[in-house]
């Protein structure tokens, strides 16, 4: 059987979780290699090659692509990363763990990857890239948008919406029809009950910030141009 050839992006413990969701699904998917900007080319990752840097990845030929870069250092360059990258949006895949409970009524936006023991309800809209760790729970009607990472046992009620390139921390709960808006940080176990403005990091519980966003903010997240680019690659 032909397997299709998919190169990772990022050497790192998201990349782990990516090569066990693929274990699971098996066929027809066979890993190539790695693409990292900090690892020399011909190096190894837990036992795959080093392909070269996130640059190199549109030259590769017959490959597709799934991104594993999603933590809270670089969650606010994410869509810019990826853009960065030159491929378009038909080289990347998404990734669905068969153990994650995924409605017939959500839309999983294209390159997203959806770890195992997640439940993700009815009319769900989740953006391209998004990076969902296990056993994040996704309430009905939720609006995830593009880039956004939602970390291991994370809890979104009802109507929640995340901005672009959101992050939430590992068993955060976020109240039901509340909205995070770009580049925001929801801290480790926070308990969000209100809105939380674009860049702001909040801790906590109740929820309360700890960094807010500054005037360069919207200058350093650009992460409503670069949603722009890839939705329309």
């Amino acid at each position: 059987m032909n397997r299709r050839r998919v190169v990772i992006l990022g050497a790192s413990g998201n990349a782990l979780d990516i090569l066990d969701i693929i274990d699971a699904l098996g066929a027809p998917w066979k890993v190539a290699g790695v693409l990292d900007d900090k690892h020399g080319k011909g190096s190894k990752f837990t036992g795959l090659p080093i392909v070269g840097s996130l640059a190199e990845a549109a030259a590769l030929a017959d490959t597709v692509f799934i991104n594993g870069i999603a933590s809270e250092r670089t969650h606010r360059r994410k869509l810019d990363i990826i853009a960065g990258t030159g491929l378009k949006a038909a080289r990347f895949v998404t990734l669905i763990h068969p153990l994650a409970a995924v409605s017939t009524r959500a839309e999983i936006g294209n390159g997203s990857c959806i770890g195992p023991g997640c439940a993700i309800a009815g009319q769900v809209e989740i953006g391209a890239h998004a990076w969902l760790g296990s056993r994040a729970v996704i309430g009905h009607d939720c609006v995830l948008g593009a880039g956004v990472t939602v970390a291991p046992s994370a809890t979104l009620g009802g109507s929640v919406t995340l901005g672009a390139q959101a992050y939430v921390g590992s068993g955060a709960m976020l109240r039901p029809g509340i909205t995070v808006g770009e580049g925001a940080l929801i801290g480790m176990g926070a308990v969000v009950l209100r809105d939380v403005p674009a860049g702001m990091v909040v801790v906590g519980n109740p929820a309360r910030p700890l960094v807010r966003p500054t005037a360069q903010y919207g200058q350093m997240l650009g992460g409503r141009a670069a949603a722009s680019a890839l939705s329309q690659a």
